[in-house]
């Protein structure tokens, strides 16, 4: 016995509905991935420029600041470490040893954000921690962040 009319007429129509489906979905893919590299491409593009802009921030120059092993004594290692605690309790952040003694962290890195600011602006990043990658997208480098807008948390 033959087919119908109808049966004859859904099996194209359904093949054809499945080629369209598929071929949407392969561009919505291209599309995505292709709209994802040039972001990633700009994301990397913008960073080096920071880096870049960043060398004359005064944490960059701070290395040949000294080690605490010429200041630290068996003595006094559990007062350094109290410091450093309490340091850390009252900012959230850690301290920072600047060659003689620990240092708040946003202490430390008051001109170094300053500096982040005008690399910002030079470059034209609005947003850096959606704008730039790696450590420089963390909040403690944005000079927009609440770590930087806020009073720090006092005793």
């Amino acid at each position: 016995m033959e087919e119908p009319l109808a049966s004859k007429i859904e099996k194209p129509v359904s093949t054809l509905l499945t080629l369209v489906a598929i071929f949407f979905a392969l561009t919505l893919i291209a599309v995505t991935t292709f709209i994802g590299h040039r972001a990633w491409n700009n994301q990397t593009l913008l960073t080096q420029a920071f880096e870049s802009c960043m060398q004359e921030a005064p944490f960059k120059n701070s290395t040949n600041s000294g080690s605490p092993e010429g200041n630290l004594n068996p003595e006094n290692l559990q007062k350094h470490f109290d410091e450093f605690n309490e340091i850390f309790d009252r900012t959230g952040l850690p301290p920072i040893w600047n060659g003689t003694r620990l240092v708040p962290w946003r202490e430390y890195h008051k001109e170094s954000i300053q500096v982040a600011q005008q690399c910002h602006q030079q470059i034209g990043i609005t947003q850096p921690q959606l704008q730039l990658r790696g450590t420089y997208a963390k909040p403690v480098w944005d000079p927009k962040s609440e770590i930087w807008q806020s009073e720090p948390p006092t005793t």
